[in-house]
C-alpha cells in the first residue's frame, strides 16, 4: 500500500466510501439514498469530519465523526460530547494500521473541539445501530476496547413473527385498564397537536422529532393514523407507540403511569394494527435487557443482535 492519507470527504468519494462501508459492515449495508439522507444531509454533517483513508489508489477506510452543530429540539448543544456513528476498513486492509490512523485523527478532531467523551454510536437524529454488534463485529469491538473505549451498556435488537399473534392475557389487562378509566386506541387526526404536546413534555427529544415527522407524513398521505396507538386517562394522553412498516417503536408511558400494564396493552394493539396492514413480522432495533425480558418476550420477540454501547473519555 502506498503512503496512507487520512483526509476529509470529497463529493467524488461517495461510491468508494459506500463500497468500503458495505464490505466492512455486511450486516449494516447502505444504499445511496440512505447515505445521502442520513450522512450527507444530516444537520450536523461536516465533510472534514467524515474521515477517509486514501491509499493513493483507492479509498480503504472511513470514520464518520459528528459533533452537534445545531441544537436538538430541546435546544441542547451537548458541548462535551462527540460521536462516531460508523467506521470501517476494507477487509483486505484490516490489521494494516488503517483503522488506527483513522481513529487517531478522529481523536484529534474531538480533542480540538474540547470534547470530553466520544460515544459509539447513540447519536440522534441519524444513528444506524446502537453500538458495535458484539458477535458479528467482534474484532471491531476488540479494536475499540484496546484503544480506550469502555463498554457502558448493552442494547438488543429483537424480532417477532406476528402472523399467529392471538388474544392473550393482555385482553384482561385492557379490560382492567378500562375499569380504571384508561382507554387504548388508534389516534384521531384532531389529536395530533395533543400528541405533540405530550411528546415534548414527557419523551426524549429524538422521540419528539420522530413522532412529528410521522404526523407530517400523515398530513401528506404517506402514513396512516393507525400507525399511532395512544393511551388515555380521561382526556389526557399518558402513553404512545408508533410503527413504520415492520419497524415498531418508539413507545413510552408517562413516568407516573408506568407499571400498570399500559405499555403491554399498547404494544398488543400496535402489533394487531401492524398485522391488519398485512405485515408478517415486527422488529425493534434498540431496547434493553429488562424490557426484552418483561415486555417484548411475551409477544414472541427474540433477540436478534446484541450491541455494545461504547465510550472513550478524553
Amino acid at each position: 500500500m502506498s503512503e496512507l492519507q487520512v483526509r476529509g470527504y470529497r463529493c467524488e468519494d461517495q461510491g468508494a466510501v459506500m463500497d468500503v462501508w458495505n464490505a466492512a459492515l455486511p450486516y449494516d449495508t447502505i444504499d445511496a439514498s440512505t447515505f445521502q439522507r442520513k450522512v450527507l444531509l444530516d444537520p450536523n454533517f461536516d465533510a472534514e469530519w467524515l474521515l477517509v483513508a486514501d491509499s493513493g489508489t483507492q479509498v480503504v477506510g472511513f470514520c464518520l465523526c459528528l459533533i452537534r452543530r445545531l441544537p436538538t429540539s430541546d435546544l441542547d448543544m451537548e458541548p462535551g460530547r462527540g460521536w462516531i456513528t460508523s467506521m470501517g476498513v476494507l477487509p483486505c486492509q484490516q490489521g494494516c494500521g488503517v483503522g488506527s490512523a483513522l481513529l487517531e485523527r478522529a481523536v484529534e478532531l474531538f480533542a480540538g473541539q474540547k470534547r470530553a467523551q466520544i460515544d459509539v454510536a447513540p447519536y440522534t437524529p441519524n444513528y444506524f445501530v446502537p453500538g458495535v454488534d458484539t458477535e458479528r463485529y467482534a474484532r471491531g469491538l476488540e479494536f475499540l476496547q484496546t484503544r480506550g473505549f469502555e463498554r457502558l451498556a448493552d442494547a438488543v435488537s429483537m424480532d417477532a413473527n406476528i402472523v399467529l399473534l392471538r388474544d392473550g392475557d393482555w385482553l384482561s389487562k385492557q379490560a382492567a385498564l378500562v375499569q380504571r378509566g384508561f382507554l387504548v386506541r388508534s389516534m384521531r387526526s384532531e389529536e395530533m397537536p395533543a400528541l405533540g404536546a405530550f411528546l415534548k413534555a414527557h419523551m426524549p427529544a429524538d422521540w419528539v422529532r420522530h413522532g412529528r415527522e410521522l404526523m407530517v407524513d400523515v398530513t401528506r398521505g404517506l402514513a396512516g393514523l393507525d400507525q399511532f396507538t395512544l393511551a388515555f386517562r380521561g382526556d389526557d394522553i399518558v402513553g404512545f407507540c408508533l410503527f413504520e412498516g415492520e419497524h415498531f417503536g418508539p413507545f413510552g408511558v408517562r413516568e407516573d403511569m408506568q407499571g400498570q400494564g399500559i405499555g403491554t396493552v399498547m404494544l398488543a394493539n400496535c402489533l394487531m394494527a401492524m398485522r391488519a396492514r398485512g405485515h408478517h413480522n415486527a422488529w425493534v432495533l434498540w431496547t434493553g435487557d429488562r424490557a426484552a425480558e418483561h415486555v417484548y418476550s411475551r409477544f414472541g420477540f427474540t433477540t436478534t443482535r446484541r450491541f455494545a454501547v461504547l465510550r472513550r473519555r478524553l
